[in-house]
Parts: structure tokens; C-alpha cells; sequence
């Protein structure tokens, strides 16, 4: 039974990301100049960065860990530090290259971590990601402001996200700042995350055509396991339709890049105004607590740009709200009902 459903973990990961109904049906809109960009928060910036290696830890992990290192970085000035964790099989950095280059352009580190999708168990995969974010901070500590941190995560790293977290703040990493960012979670398999403060910001994302994870995974899972959060927002990107194209709201919005090509990713207004412009705005609120980057990222700013044809009307604004907001008619591989057929042998749930 747990080789099946591995098998279908790895089919629904790598080929349902690339097809949906509306894909077929209509031509996507996967240039960047069809909509306009965001000047400020989202947008590419001036700092200048180096992307460095480092063996990975974890004999079975599949990559190097990837670090992206502001050039300014030093033992005097020491950067906020966000360490992301990646989709099931996206273990190449590329997968999500405009994301992590957008960020460290803006003076953060970046800290990469591949994990090996045929590791044998969940818990596997989590010592894998976690000790390449420990490598990553024994590398890079002198220059790393560990006490400032942010941890992000798309779909099987999304589901990640809060035992990354609770591993962190138990390392003392976040004594002063933390923000966790959760994108299209899959299922989470950390056990106890009452240690995460409630100092901690949280936006947790999902898109509304997702047909890989049911939105109830990351309400059940993430959102609800985190009430002692009380600065969160849930966040609801929407398939929008200009007069010649469509932005679809689907499991791969975050992904920026067609490699590898099964991810079906591009860079385009979803990325830049729903995803960067929210987590650029959400660092800067988290570390510098500059207030007006609060409304940018807990989406009460909720413009997603204006098409730059059709009359140049607004595309379809996210939704931000304070508790979750689903999809009743999604139709997901991965529902909330099948999780404890996915879980490891002895893990606690019902």
C-alpha cells in the first residue's frame, strides 16, 4: 500500500502540475509584458548577489544545498536569512529561480535545500531539508543574521514549513523575527508546533484551481494548527481572463521556470504580484516592521496589476481574508481524507 501510494505521489507531482482542463482550452499568458509589474514591493532590486554551493549533508540528497548571498553580506553587516523548501521532485533551485533571485536582490539570503523525493519515509525527507539549512548556516553564520528569519515553502516543502519552523526556533534561530509562508501546502508531518511563537507572522496561500492539493490540506494541516499566530492572513489567487489569454490559478503558481519542464512553470503577473510582491512585502514587515509593507503582504493590498491591453482593466484582485477560504468544487489528487493512507509507518493520525 505505501509503494502505490508513492507511485501516485510521484505521477500526480510531476504530471498533474503541467495539464488542466482550462490549459487545454485556452492560451495561457506566459509573457510577462501582457500585464503591467509592480515598481516597488515584487519587483527586481538593486542589491547585487552571488549564488555559492555547499555540499550537501545528506548522502541521498539529489543536489548541492544552494545559497543566494547578497555581496554585502559581512560579519558587520549581517542579512535576515529565508530558507525555502521546495515542491515534491522540484529539487533544482531553477524550478524557482525568479523567486529566490528576487529576494536576494532585495538584501536577503536565500538557503536552498534539496531533499530526495524517493527517500524512504516523510521524516527522511525533513532530516534532509533540515540539515541542508543547518549546512547552510554552519557555512554562512559569520554573515547570516539568524536571529531574523524567514521560511518558505511550496506544496510538499509548503506542508514543511511549520516543522521548519519549530526545528528553527529550537535551534534559537528567529529570536527576534520569524515569518513563515506557506504556498499550496501538501500534507504536514511535524507533530507539535505549539513551540512556534505567536510573535511569528503567517500567510498561508492556495489557488483556486489547484488540481493537485485540496485546499482542506491547508486548512486543516496548517492554518488550524497554528492558532497561537495572531498576525496570519489566508490568501485566495484566482484564474484571470484578459481578451486574449489566461493567468491559471493552478498547484504551479509559484514555479517560475520550465525546468524541469514537467512543472509546466513560466514567469508572469501571478508570480510578480501574488507571490513575490506578498513575500518581499511580508520580509520587510517581519524585519524592519515597516508598516507599510503590512497591507502589501498580508494581501488587504490586494492588486495583482492591470492588464496592459482589454482597457487596461485591474486583473482579478487576490483575496485575503482571516479564516480559510476553499474551493467546494475542487477536484484534487491529494484530498485531507487521504492523508493518514500517505503517512509513514507508526506516525500518529487519525
Amino acid at each position: 500500500m505505501q509503494k502505490f501510494f508513492y507511485l501516485i505521489f510521484i505521477i500526480s507531482f510531476l504530471g498533474v502540475l503541467s495539464f488542466s482542463p482550462v490549459k487545454a482550452q485556452t492560451t495561457a499568458c506566459a509573457q510577462l509584458k501582457v500585464t503591467t509589474s509592480p515598481a516597488d514591493y515584487g519587483s527586481v532590486g538593486k542589491t547585487v548577489f552571488s549564488r555559492q554551493t555547499i555540499q550537501n549533508p545528506s548522502s541521498g540528497a539529489p543536489a548541492p544545498v544552494t545559497v543566494f548571498l547578497p555581496n554585502s553580506a559581512s560579519p558587520s553587516n549581517k542579512v535576515p536569512v529565508i530558507f525555502f523548501a521546495h515542491g515534491f521532485g522540484g529539487f533544482n533551485y531553477q524550478v524557482y529561480e525568479g523567486l529566490l533571485n528576487q529576494l536576494a536582490s532585495n538584501g536577503y539570503a536565500v538557503v536552498f535545500a534539496p531533499y530526495a523525493s524517493l527517500a524512504p519515509t516523510h521524516a527522511a525527507r525533513y532530516e534532509q531539508l533540515w540539515k541542508g539549512f543547518q549546512a547552510a548556516v554552519t557555512q554562512y553564520g559569520n554573515v547570516f543574521d539568524t536571529s531574523k528569519i524567514g521560511i518558505a515553502g511550496h506544496s510538499y516543502g509548503g506542508g514543511a514549513v511549520p516543522e521548519m519552523a519549530r526545528r528553527a526556533i529550537a535551534e534559537g534561530w528567529g529570536a527576534n523575527d520569524i515569518f513563515l509562508f506557506v504556498m499550496a501546502a501538501w500534507y504536514s508531518w511535524g507533530t507539535d508546533y505549539t513551540s512556534i511563537p505567536a510573535r511569528a507572522k503567517l500567510v498561508v496561500q492556495i489557488y483556486w484551481d489547484d488540481a493537485t492539493n485540496e485546499h482542506l490540506i491547508s486548512q486543516n494541516d496548517i492554518w488550524n494548527r497554528l492558532p497561537q499566530i495572531t498576525e496570519r492572513k489566508w490568501q485566495v489567487i484566482r484564474t484571470a481572463n484578459s481578451c486574449s489569454c489566461t493567468l491559471y490559478a493552478g498547484h504551479g503558481v509559484p514555479v517560475t521556470a520550465d525546468v524541469p519542464s514537467s512543472f509546466g512553470g513560466n514567469t508572469n503577473a501571478q508570480d510578480l504580484w501574488g507571490v513575490w510582491r506578498r513575500i518581499h512585502a511580508l520580509a520587510d514587515y517581519t524585519f524592519n516592521d515597516k508598516q507599510e509593507a503590512k497591507n502589501v503582504a498580508f494581501g488587504d493590498e490586494s492588486s495583482m496589476g492591470k492588464w496592459r491591453f482589454c482597457t487596461k482593466r485591474p486583473v482579478t484582485p487576490m483575496e485575503a481574508a482571516n479564516a480559510p477560504v476553499v474551493n467546494a468544487s475542487q477536484n484534487a489528487t491529494w484530498r485531507w481524507s487521504l492523508k493518514c493512507l500517505a503517512a509513514d509507518s507508526g506516525f500518529p493520525c487519525q
